[in-house]
């Protein structure tokens, strides 16, 4: 199913998407790639309150005041452990979802609670986290 988004950041190019993919050093999942380059960030429409998962936004590519390459090498020096745990979105509660793209767990999607320095598992894959918020 398709996501309405709000407010997301300029529209990413195949090109930016490719150079992010290159400082992160890993292949993002197919439907991850699809869903940055046709929404760049932004957050659910009004409609979709309250929002599943207490759902914030999600963190815009290379654009924006607070971009995913900022956060994930913000988080990583704070939390080396999670090293190839990308933060794509945030909760409510200040907390990271992440999209992992560790060998063992590959495309699978988890919370990073910030208070408990503990990490949760959310969905097997990128698009049945978007499907849960549909």
């Amino acid at each position: 199913m398709r996501l309405a988004i709000e407010e997301p950041e300029k529209k990413l190019t195949p090109d930016e998407f490719f150079e992010f993919q290159q400082l992160v050093g890993k292949t993002f999942p197919d439907e991850f790639r699809d869903f940055y380059l046709e929404n760049n960030g932004g957050y659910l429409p009004e409609s979709v309150q309250p929002s599943p998962l207490l759902f914030s936004g999600f963190i815009p590519i290379k654009y924006g005041r607070v971009p995913i390459e900022k956060t994930y090498y913000d988080l990583v020096d704070d939390f080396p452990e999670l090293k190839n745990m990308i933060p794509f979105a945030d909760d409510e509660g200040g907390n990271c979802f992440l999209l992992s793209l560790r060998d063992k767990d590959y495309g699978r999607i988890y919370i990073w609670l910030m208070d408990e320095k503990e990490l949760g598992f959310v969905s097997q894959s990128f698009d049945e986290f978007i499907n849960a918020l549909s």
